[in-house]
Formats: structure tokens, sequence, C-alpha cells
């Protein structure tokens, strides 16, 4: 008899999916430190760009152009967007990562096939670091100036923001505020881009500032719209289930790369696949469901979901990969272990906080014995052996309860 532990996973307040959100006072000192660097930057960007000179601050073989700075946008990413971020499992290592944008309007130029910021990516990063080094000095955060892609900040042992530096052409942003102003928006003083500005932005003009590459091609809003989809066609449970995986490789491993984005991608997967049929009020079987699949998925090039010719995993060496493989085969294995091999409310406790750590609740009461189903138990050899068929078996029996929408059009990219 398999036994049922959704409520273990999520009842209030004890299950697992709270005890993996953030506090209010962790969620405060973010948003503070967050709207503190929002607001210098703001307010002493254009003083300090000019002040580096047009020979430090323009592309050599930018023309002249319009080079006075209009006031730059901001706009939150990552997990803080996609309302999956963790409370970390080990801390320290691990710290609470609040990702934001910085969307600098600048003129751009021709460049042979390509049209590029005039303004030199190193001089971005090099007026941020000197903008913010003052305030980190004042609130004793520590400014960190070697990663490729952003700035770090890092606020205290326990959590950091990461700041990446985008350009966007600055005809889009007269556009966007003359449009702002027929809508009645204030867009000229926000510091926030809204929604509907963001959306506004030209396709493939957007640039991400890279210490060792220069500029390079990089819409944020094509991946958060590709999960955001994924979420309206399949429900809630792709968010869930994908923070339950984070979870559980936060807690497997202190250090790594295998990256958040890689479980996500492989969640959206399952959900997409027409023969998974997930019962919306199980989510114990929803993460058995993915779990079974992530091997495989895991020991297989990993596309990006949004831009084309990049994978995922290109930075995986073949130890890492077997590692990832390994340590998702026993997932798979042990989830069947406590889930469908055994009726016993302790011993499925004993596997899951094996995977997941303390943070799955003790209280027997919210693992219950599955009545309703008649399935002979047996121990599996191996993740393979956990057939379709009996997950399907489940699913059935709680199909008139799960209704989740398998069709629409979902952009993804």
């Amino acid at each position: 008899m398999p036994i049922n532990a959704h409520k273990a996973l999520v009842s209030r307040p004890s299950g697992y999916k709270f005890a993996l959100d953030l506090t209010e006072d962790q969620r405060r000192i973010l948003r503070d430190a967050r709207d503190e660097i929002r607001a210098e930057i703001s307010a002493k960007f254009g003083s300090f760009a000019k002040s580096l000179g047009d020979q430090a601050l323009y592309e050599g073989s930018a023309p002249v152009l319009a080079r006075n700075f209009q006031t730059p946008k901001f706009r939150m990413q990552g997990s803080f967007s996609y309302d999956t971020c963790n409370q970390p499992a080990h801390v320290p290592p691990q710290e609470i990562d609040l990702d934001d944008g910085l969307f600098m309007p600048v003129s751009y130029f021709q460049k042979n096939q390509d049209r590029l910021p005039a303004v030199n990516s190193a001089a971005y990063f090099s007026i941020i670091e000197k903008i913010l080094a003052p305030l980190c000095e004042k609130k004793g955060w520590k400014l960190v100036t070697d990663k490729p892609s952003c700035v770090r900040v890092v606020v205290d042992d326990t959590m950091h923001t990461d700041l990446a530096l985008y350009s966007v052409p600055d005809g889009d942003f007269l556009r966007i505020l003359k449009d702002a102003q027929n809508r009645g928006a204030d867009f000229s003083t926000a510091l926030m881009m809204e929604d509907t500005a963001y959306r506004m932005l030209s396709q493939d003009e957007i640039m991400l500032a890279h210490r060792k590459e220069g500029w390079k091609k990089s819409d944020p809003r094509k991946l958060e719209d590709w999960f955001v989809d994924a979420v309206k066609e399949h429900g809630d449970q792709v968010r869930t289930v994908s923070r339950y995986l984070k979870g559980w490789k936060d807690y497997q491993w202190k250090e790594g790369k295998l990256a958040s984005i890689a479980l996500m991608a492989a969640v959206v997967s399952v959900f997409e696949k027409s023969a998974a049929q997930i019962p919306s009020n199980r989510d114990d079987i929803a993460l058995l469901r993915v779990a079974r699949e992530l091997p495989d998925f895991l020991a297989k090039e990993i596309p990006n979901p949004v831009v084309e010719g990049e994978r995922l995993d290109q930075s995986w060496s073949a130890v890492e990969r077997q590692d990832f493989v390994a340590k998702a085969k026993i997932l798979a294995q042990r989830l069947a272990d406590a889930l469908v091999n055994t009726s016993d409310r302790s011993a499925s406790l004993k596997v899951l906080q094996g995977l997941f750590g303390g943070r799955i609740p003790d209280d027997l009461t919210l693992y219950v014995p599955d009545a309703g189903l008649d399935v002979k138990t047996s121990p599996l050899s191996t993740p393979a052996a956990l057939t379709l068929g009996l997950i399907d078996k489940i699913d059935a029996e709680h199909q008139p309860l799960a209704a989740v929408n398998k069709q629409g059009g979902g952009r993804y990219g």
C-alpha cells in the first residue's frame, strides 16, 4: 500500500514547501538593499559617466552620437521574479540571491552586420562599481567585481544581490516615454520599469555587458516568459515541483554546477509530455514523476530553452555529469521506496528526510497510507523498475480531482 505524502509537502505551516520560503525579514532586507542600490545608481549615473571622458566611455569606432544620459531603469529577474526562491540548505556557503537588471538607454551604431551600443561595456562596469563602492563601505556590504556578467553586492553572509548590466536603444526609451505619457503612467521618474514598458523594448537589441566578451545579445524576458508560460499552461505545480528539486539539489550539494534552470527545464519537459497525467492535488506523485525521468534528462545534452545553439550543461565536466546522474538515480529510487514501496509512515519519513533534509516535517499524521489504492508493493532494484503502470494507476485513481490543463499555446522565448 503506497504512502500519500502530499500533506507533508504542502500543509501549513510545517510543510516542506513553506519551510523553503524566505522569512519576511529576509525579504525586507533584500528589498531594502535592492532599492538603495537602485536609488544610488539612478542619482549618480549621469555624472559618473561623464567623468570618465569620451575616450574611456565610448567604443572607439562609434560615431559622435547624442551623449546625454537618461535615467536608467531596473527590472527584477531570476528566482524572485519566477517566485522560485528558496531558503538555502547549507549556510554558508549557500546564499539567498536576488537578481536585478539595470537597463541603460544609449545610442547604438552599426558595426559590420551588428547594431551595438556606443558605450564601452567595460566602462559600464566601471561606472556602476565606482557608484556602489562608497555605498557598500557605508552599509558594511562587500562589493564583488570578478563575476563575468554582473556586479555582486554581498549584504551579509547569508544573502547577496546580483546586478546584470544591460543596454537598450535610447530610441526605445523615447518611444516608451511617449506611450507612458499617453497612458498617464510615470515612466520618466520611476526607477522600476513597469511591465507594459518592459514588453515594448526591441527584440534582439537588448545587450548584456560581459567582462570578457564585451556586449552579448541577451533578452531576459525570454527565460521569464518560457517559465511563466509553462506555469500558466500546466498549473502552479510546475513552480512548486521546481522548488522541491532545487531544495533537493541544495541539500545534496553544498556547492556545484547543477544550475536551478536545468532542474526547471526537467520539470517543464515532464509536464509538457502529453502522456504525463499528473494529479494537481498530489505533489508527491508529481515529484516522483519528474524524479523518474531526471536521470535520463541529466545524462543527455540539455538545450537552452530560449537561446538557440546554447546548452544548460555546456560547462559540466564528465565527472560532474556522472555525479548529477548518480544522485538523480538515487532520488528516483528512494522516492519510490518512500511513496510506493512501503506503508510504514516512519520509513517514508526517514527516506524523505534523507533526500531533502530536516525541513521535511516529522509529523507522522502528514503521511497517510493510501487505502484507496490496491497496489502490491515490492522492492525495486533500480529506478527504471518503477513502471509507468504503477504510477498511472495512482494517477487514474485521482484523476477526477485533478484537472491539469494540458492545452494552450504558451510562448516560449
